[in-house]
Order: structure tokens, then C-alpha cells, then sequence
């Protein structure tokens, strides 16, 4: 497809809102992002799924600098779950074609939102807890390499990353929610830059696509980063559970 100046516009436009929301929530690149490529712009699943990677990266690397001047990291969690997950989002990304044509993607997609949506409902709803301070235990990082290494190879596939990353960090090891955003940000952006390596080989990527997201990608995704910790925590669970929700709706109305 040849260069045409509003595609490349309403790329960037997409990019911003995506950007924004991924910023404040670490949801949204992959389950809102990718399926919007397929539904918005026409492009072809697996070529979706790469040029969201591609361009998540740089988005979440955007997030990163600004999660880092707001402390909202945990490294040691970082470091051990992306040691397991860059191998396990290699090969996924290599092999996309294939695990597409057994499981389609829209359909993974619509599973993992209602799970997310489900899972997210009863603790924030249901349970409703109250704001966590961080508390870091040797079973946390024990079994951050194991998440690794499964949600490593589920991002590799599909390019959904913050969604399920967050949910693990919020309901298995407990974080708080700026600081499991935070994380969420450092270990997708080394997981996506692997799995983008094996997009580009595979020619997964529509370039004029990329192009366009990337500036509305950084500018979003800085904003949000660097505001997060000024919304109120129940506020960012809602929103969070907000997203999946009409994510959902989209991708099983058009599925």
C-alpha cells in the first residue's frame, strides 16, 4: 500500500489514544491496540500483531523513562520475569503463523479479555481492597521467572503484554497499582523488543502503519506514565477494568 497522508494521520491518532492509555494503565497496546489494526485499518491478524510490537516498543520504552523518574519500578521482579520471558517471546514471534492458524487470534484475544475482565471484577468490585504499600517476598521473586516464561510466549504470539502482565503483578505477587504499571512497562518493553526482532524477519510489519503510530505512541504514553501517580488508585482499577470491558465488547461484536 502506498504512502497516503490522513492513514498516516489517523495512525498517529490511534497511537495517541493507545499511548495514553497504556501510560496510565499498562493495558492496551496489545488488547486494544492490535485488534484495532485488524478492525480499524484492515491489516491482516499476524501483521497487526507485528506492527503493534514494533511500535509498543517504543511506546512502553517512552512509558519507562518516565516510570524510572517516578519510581514506580520494582527491578528485582523486572529483571528475573524478563530473564524467562525474552526466549519464551522469541519463539512465539517466530512461530506466530502457525499458533495463528490453530488459534485464531481475535478468538485468544476475546479469551483473555473476558479472564481479565472476570478476574479484575472480583477484586476490584467484589473484594474491594484497599491500597497496598509495596512489600516484596522471597516467593514473589521465586516465581516471577516462572510468569516469565508463560507470559512471555503468550506476547510473542499475540503482541498483548500489559494486560495480562499487570493482572499478574496485581492479583499473584500484590504490587501497587502504580508500581505494578510501572514494572509491567520495563518487562514489556525488553519482551516486545525480542519478539519484534522475529517480527521483522518474518515480515510481520506494515511499515507505513509503524511509521504513523509512533509518534502518537511516545507522546501518549509519556503523558500517561507521568501523571499516573496523580490518579486516585481506585480510579486507575476502574479504568483499567473500564478498557477490558469495552475491549471485549469490540473484538467478540466483530470476532
Amino acid at each position: 500500500m502506498g504512502f497516503n497522508i490522513l492513514r498516516m494521520l489517523l495512525f498517529t491518532l490511534w497511537g495517541l489514544v493507545i499511548g495514553l492509555i497504556v501510560g496510565f494503565t499498562a493495558i492496551g497496546k496489545g488488547i486494544l491496540g492490535t485488534p484495532g489494526l485488524m478492525i480499524l485499518f484492515g491489516l491482516k491478524p499476524v501483521i497487526a500483531v507485528g506492527t503493534m510490537g514494533l511500535a509498543g516498543v517504543v511506546m512502553m520504552l517512552s512509558s519507562v523513562v518516565a516510570h524510572v523518574k517516578e519510581k514506580n519500578i520494582e527491578w528485582r521482579i523486572a529483571g528475573l520475569f524478563s530473564i524467562a520471558a525474552i526466549p519464551a517471546s522469541y519463539l512465539s514471534a517466530h512461530k506466530a503463523d502457525a499458533i495463528n492458524e490453530v488459534l485464531p487470534l481475535k478468538m485468544v484475544v476475546g479469551v483473555v479479555i473476558l479472564i481479565s475482565v472476570a478476574l479484575l471484577f472480583y477484586r476490584y468490585v467484589i473484594m474491594k481492597p484497599s491500597p497496598r504499600e509495596l512489600e516484596v517476598r522471597k516467593w514473589h521473586l521465586c516465581i516471577s521467572p516462572f510468569l516469565g516464561v508463560i507470559l512471555g510466549a503468550f506476547m510473542g504470539a499475540t503482541s498483548i503484554s500489559g494486560s495480562i502482565i499487570v493482572i499478574a503483578f496485581l492479583l499473584i505477587l500484590k504490587l501497587p497499582s502504580p508500581i505494578a504499571i510501572g514494572t509491567t512497562s520495563v518487562v514489556a518493553a525488553i519482551s516486545l523488543a525480542v519478539a519484534a526482532f522475529a517480527h521483522i524477519s518474518e515480515m510481520h510489519i506494515d511499515w507505513n502503519a509503524f511509521i504513523g503510530l509512533v509518534p502518537g505512541v511516545i507522546l501518549g504514553g509519556a503523558i500517561g506514565a507521568k501523571y499516573v501517580r496523580k490518579v486516585p488508585r481506585q480510579v486507575l482499577r476502574y479504568a483499567i477494568l473500564v478498557i477490558l470491558v469495552v475491549a471485549g465488547v469490540v473484538v467478540l461484536l466483530k470476532a
